[in-house]
């Protein structure tokens, strides 16, 4: 299963951005700055974005640590190859990818400031969800602080038709993710705060180690 997973998010790397947009309609990039803003970073910090596919918000958090590191983390090397590129056009010595699954990460403990997840975290389920929360919660230092930025269900029929297949395609477990992920996160870390974007269409949750 996870050797066809990664085939689909290969292939899905070609489109993948232009999805993303047409969602969120986030030309300004404000999400993703939101997004950096709420979670606390700064100038210093050693900063992971797991499931960074083509490294969109690793990038704007770039501009938050330009004495720090930003670090994407993802395991498609399709979603990797486009964000290595987009790297290497803007000229940015602060951002370094590698492949990596999200429940096996190959960092030590304590050593991330900040770790961020946008838009990825309901492709993690069952087993791989579970560690992915415990690795989370490992490598950060112990003032760290997570923050996950998801959609909202959009108002859109057409948009709303592909985000209900996104759900339903995870089964029962989808649905509950939804209903039960403030809860799940409140097991493993404190001050879980729930907030909904001003354009109503992606919620952000964060929380500290």
């Amino acid at each position: 299963m996870r050797k066809y997973r990664r085939k689909y998010y290969n292939f899905f790397s070609h489109f993948y951005d232009f999805i993303i947009r047409l969602h969120s309609q986030d030309k300004s990039l404000y999400l993703r700055h939101y997004l950096a803003k709420r979670s606390g970073v700064q100038d210093r910090h050693t900063v992971l974005d797991l499931c960074t596919g083509t490294g969109a918000l690793a990038l704007v958090l770039s501009d938050y640590v330009k004495d720090g590191l930003v670090v994407g983390a993802d395991f498609s090397e399709g979603m990797l190859a486009k964000a290595r590129k987009k790297v290497m056009s803007l000229g940015l010595k602060n951002v370094k990818f590698v492949m990596a699954d999200a429940g096996f990460l190959p960092f030590k403990s304590n050593v991330f400031d900040v770790v961020t997840c946008s838009h990825s975290m309901y492709e993690l389920t069952g087993e791989t969800r579970k560690r992915a929360l415990s690795e989370i919660k490992r490598i950060l230092k112990e003032d760290g602080r997570f923050c996950m930025m998801e959609h909202e269900r959009p108002n859109n029929a057409f948009i709303r038709f592909l985000y209900d297949i996104r759900i339903l395609s995870m089964g029962r477990e989808g649905l509950n993710i939804i209903k039960n992920e403030l809860n799940e996160l409140r097991q493993m870390f404190s001050d879980v705060k729930k907030e909904v974007t001003s354009t109503g269409r992606s919620k952000l949750i964060c929380a500290q180690k």
